[in-house]
Order: structure tokens, then C-alpha cells, then sequence
């Protein structure tokens, strides 16, 4: 049997397995230490690229969408300003009119319209050519927007005929304002057509009629003046016996509790309501399929518009929801295209569009899933994107 004896552990044996392990301990505390000053590194670097990755696909998507609403603007001063004379068209007053009408419903303020006419006219165009009735009307329309104020919209509505807006005015202010516009037209010396004057009718909305008959009795008064001589201004009736006789308008009626607190999105949402109800109108009032079908395309594309806006400003304040809102913005893109189809071939049924706007876009998305991210707009913290004015 061969015996082991144990091998001494001397004194240098042991002090040079220390330093072997204090080596070892010096590698293994670089390599720890290198571990853990790389990973954070890594995780930057990465998190680095990929901020760098949004923000340039934001960037891109946000020259896309400046492209997108500027060639929206274009489009929408086309549809709503008279080529001529560069008033509005009806269509634009019809929605002003009616945003101005729902206001004076919640606050009780007051709202006037002026109906102007040129005397005459068609004499103009029978002596001296449409060319110089075409110079009249457009210097009419600037004589008249140089005596009107900032907040009055002024409008053509048909052929001599123009209408004027004027919010927060009483009677007795919008009676003294087309005073000075006709005076102003009257004191004018047209070079081919020589002077030409104008007949006005004005009344102030009564509340609960509608805008046919508010617009109805203008066009009465607006008629008086005519038969009573020409250049003159006449008051309409009182619009008292409308508020037992008229249906109210149908629509729905933007309130305050809408809002978020983010300027964007509130004002788009106004807008959307204001084209709602002008679509509403066109359609409940009879207008022609081609009318209602512009009116229609131009509303569904303001949704559009925000759904993309509101979209990039909830993925700006990283909010939790915002692949479901999404989600559910497309969903309500689909169900408005189908309108668009209907009423392009004259079938839309108006009872369920009004459901949809009222059930679907309004109650259900905008009071009830808008909400839920409202709180992140109405805190100081909330970041404001840069690419929206």
C-alpha cells in the first residue's frame, strides 16, 4: 500500500494562490464591471436609435400631412367662396349661419343677417354688357367689406343678390351697419355703369325658428324695400310668430363640456359638428344630390383629418389607448364611406346618418372614448407638438 503524504502548504504557496486569486478576482470585477457600463450603454445606444427612427418618421409624416392640409385649405376656400367676386358661397354662410344659431341657442345672444339686392341690375347688363355687371358686383363686394366688420361674413347669394352675417348684433346695430353700406354704394360713380344702388332687408334671429325662415323674412323686408322705391333699408318682421309656427332645425349642438383643453382637436371637433349639420340641412331641405354628395365629402374628410391629427398628437403624449383609438377611428372612417357611397346614388337614409353622427361619432367616440384621454391635455405637463400651429 503506498501512502500519500500531504503535501506542505507553505507559506509561499499559499501567498502565490492569493495572488492567483486576487488576479483572477481583478479579471472577474473588469469583466463584471465592463458587463454592467455596457448593458445601460447598449440599452442608450438603442433607445438613441430608435427616437432617432420616430422622429424621423414623424418628420416625414408630418410633411406629408402639411402637404396634405394645405392642398385641404385650397379645396375648402374653393367650395366655399364665390369665383367672381370672391365672397362666400351659400354653402359656407348655411354652415356659419347655422354654428351662429346653436350658439345663440346655448347663450341666448343675439345674431342678424342683412339681404342686399342691386337695383336694377339687369339694366346694367343690357346697356353695357355682362362684362361690366361682372366689375359692378366685384366692386360692390369691396365697397361692402370695407364698411362691414371683421366678425361680418358676407356672401353671394345669387346672381345680385348677397346676404350678410353679422353675430352679436341686435337689430337696431345690423339696421345701422346696412345703412352705411348702402350709403357707401350709392355715393360710389361706377366708370361704365355709372351709380348704382342697393336695396336692403335685415332681421335679427328669433330664437327657435329656422334658417329658412329667418332667412325668409330678410328676403321680405329686403323685397318692401323695393316696392316702397328702391335704395332704401327695411326692417323684417318680428320673427315672434316663427318661434310657435317653425320646426327647430335638426342637428347636433357642440357645448362646451366637449372640450379637452387641447386647441387642435376642439377646434376640429367644432368643425366637424358645423359640417354635420350643413350635410344635415342640405339634405333634410331637399337640395339637389350633387349638393348634398360635396357636403358629404367635404365632411368626411375633416374626420379624416383629425382622426389623423389627434392620432399623432395621443402617440406625442405616449397615451395607453392609443392603438384601440386608432382602431376605432378606422372602424368610424368605414361606416362614413358608406354614407358617401349612399348618397352619391341618392339612397342615404337621413334617420340613420343622424344615428350615426349622434350614436356613433358623438356620444359613443367623442363623450365617451375622446374622454378618456382628455386628462392628458388638461395638465401643464402635456407636451405640445411642434407641427401644429
Amino acid at each position: 500500500m503506498i501512502a500519500v503524504s500531504p503535501v506542505p502548504i507553505s507559506w509561499l504557496t499559499l501567498a502565490l494562490a492569493g495572488v492567483g486569486l486576487s488576479f483572477l478576482g481583478v479579471l472577474l470585477g473588469f469583466f463584471l464591471a465592463g458587463r454592467l457600463k455596457k448593458t445601460p450603454l447598449e440599452r442608450s445606444d438603442t433607445y438613441r436609435l430608435r427616437v432617432a427612427t420616430q422622429k424621423r418618421l414623424l418628420d416625414s409624416a408630418e410633411r406629408a400631412n402639411q402637404g396634405l392640409q394645405q392642398a385641404m385649405e385650397v379645396l375648402e376656400w374653393a367650395a366655399g367662396t364665390d369665383r367672381l367676386t370672391g365672397a362666400w358661397n351659400r354653402r359656407r354662410f348655411e354652415e356659419a349661419a347655422t354654428a351662429e344659431m346653436a350658439l345663440v341657442r346655448r347663450r341666448k345672444g343675439p345674431v342678424s343677417l342683412m339681404m342686399l339686392d342691386l337695383d336694377f341690375f339687369k339694366n346694367v347688363n343690357d346697356t353695357h354688357g355682362h362684362n361690366v355687371g361682372d366689375a359692378v358686383l366685384v366692386e360692390v363686394v369691396q365697397i361692402a367689406r370695407e364698411q362691414l366688420r371683421a366678425s361680418d361674413a358676407l356672401a353671394r347669394w345669387g346672381g345680385e343678390e348677397f346676404i350678410v352675417l353679422s353675430p352679436a348684433t341686435r337689430i337696431e346695430g345690423a339696421m345701422n351697419l346696412a345703412e352705411k353700406v348702402r350709403n357707401a354704394i350709392a355715393a360710389k360713380k361706377f366708370p361704365e355703369a355709372g351709380q348704382v344702388t342697393v336695396s336692403i332687408g335685415v332681421a335679427e334671429y328669433a330664437l327657435g325658428e329656422n334658417l329658412i325662415t329667418w332667412i325668409q323674412r330678410a328676403d321680405e323686408a329686403l323685397y318692401k324695400a323695393k316696392a316702397e322705391g328702391r335704395n332704401q333699408v327695411v326692417t323684417a318682421r318680428s320673427g315672434g310668430e316663427a318661434e310657435t309656427s317653425a320646426t327647430p332645425l335638426i342637428g347636433i349642438v357642440w357645448e362646451d363640456s366637449f372640450a379637452c383643453g387641447q386647441a387642435i382637436i376642439d377646434s376640429q371637433h367644432r368643425k366637424i359638428f358645423t359640417l354635420a349639420n350643413s350635410l344635415i340641412g342640405a339634405i333634410s331641405s331637399g337640395q339637389p344630390t350633387a349638393e348634398a354628395t360635396m357636403r358629404l365629402r367635404r365632411l368626411v374628410a375633416h374626420i379624416a383629418q383629425h382622426f389623423h391629427d389627434e392620432e399623432t398628437l395621443l402617440a406625442r403624449i405616449d397615451y395607453l389607448g392609443h392603438c384601440e383609438h386608432a382602431a376605432e377611428h378606422h372602424r368610424l372612417l368605414e361606416k362614413a364611406s358608406r354614407f358617401e357611397i349612399e348618397v352619391g346614388i341618392g339612397k342615404m337614409d337621413i334617420s340613420q346618418f343622424v344615428g350615426f353622427l349622434v350614436l356613433d361619432l358623438v356620444q359613443g367616440h367623442i363623450l365617451i372614448e375622446d374622454k378618456k384621454y382628455f386628462s392628458y391635455f388638461q395638465t401643464s405637463a402635456a407636451p405640445k407638438p411642434a407641427f401644429l400651429p
